[in-house]
């Protein structure tokens, strides 16, 4: 019996289709072990959209009690999908929620959502500030036991890292470490056979530069003494990235100044 992960592998061999002109503002990526799934920036509805592993568009799946103010990230565990509506550029948001769903078994229909709803303990200012403080959210993963979500520090070019639970619910975590990634984190997955995270982001504002970290990480967080940093991509809006098998991700680009949209590839060093 052929696997679905064999399935993948054998397609990663060949070319990925192009990113659909329907994923200009791509902002997340998921990998269900099966399907390939994502979302757009702000703008598009409350929806995801189904991909092959060859990147050919099978259709999408609006979220039934759901809203989609600044979809920003997503992550799957298998079991579930996790979406994450806390983009928050401005700093002043006190609604940033995951929202939980079954994977989909079927296109063209909807699903149900379950809100996780959160802030952060260290934020007492909610006041607007634009591009200038630490508290916009564009990144999440999910391990066996739990959600992690990672701060995009505008304002010192770091990431907090917090744990949530899987349930529904309100929360107020603390953080749980703080990782100099010295840039903006725009997307995050944990890869559960070898235990790695990547983190994707970018440096210097509107030019763009991307980056890479990779580090082991468990229930505990991130051993960050282990990550190594990587700038494999051309400059672009990079916002989105999945672990499609235990050594390649595949990294997602919104339409910008700088660079069309797309996605591609690519194998970290071992």
């Amino acid at each position: 019996m052929v696997t679905p992960i064999l399935m993948l592998a054998a397609a990663l061999a060949a070319p990925m289709e192009p990113l659909p002109a329907l994923m200009e503002e791509i902002s997340g990526l998921a990998f269900d072990g099966q399907h390939l799934w994502a979302h757009n920036d702000s703008g598009d509805g409350p929806r995801i959209y189904r991909f092959d592993g060859q990147g050919r568009y099978l259709g999408r799946v609006g979220f039934h009690g759901a809203d989609a103010r600044d979809w920003e990230d997503m992550t799957s565990d298998g079991e579930h999908l996790f979406v994450a509506d806390c983009g928050n550029n401005r700093g002043n948001r006190r609604d940033l929620t995951i929202y939980r769903t079954p994977v989909p078994a079927e296109e063209g229909s909807k699903v149900s959502a379950v809100p996780i709803r959160f802030s952060f303990a260290e934020q007492k200012d909610f006041s607007r500030k634009g591009y200038i403080h630490n508290f916009d959210c564009e990144a999440i993963a999910a391990t066996d036991s739990a959600l992690w979500v990672f701060s995009k520090n505008w304002g010192d070019g770091q990431s907090r890292v917090y744990r949530l639970p899987k349930e529904p619910g309100e929360y107020t975590p603390e953080a749980v470490q703080t990782l100099a990634v010295h840039g903006q984190i725009t997307a995050a997955d944990w890869q559960p056979d070898t235990g790695r995270i990547a983190l994707l982001g970018y440096r210097g504002g509107l030019a763009f530069r991307p980056f890479i970290w990779i580090a082991q990480m468990d229930e505990s967080g991130v051993d960050w003494d282990t990550a190594k940093s990587y700038t494999p991509l051309e400059d672009g809006q990079w916002e989105a990235l999945t672990w499609v098998s235990p050594t390649t991700l595949l990294l997602g680009k919104e339409s910008s100044d700088v660079s069309d949209h797309g996605w591609q590839l690519w194998q970290p060093p071992l």
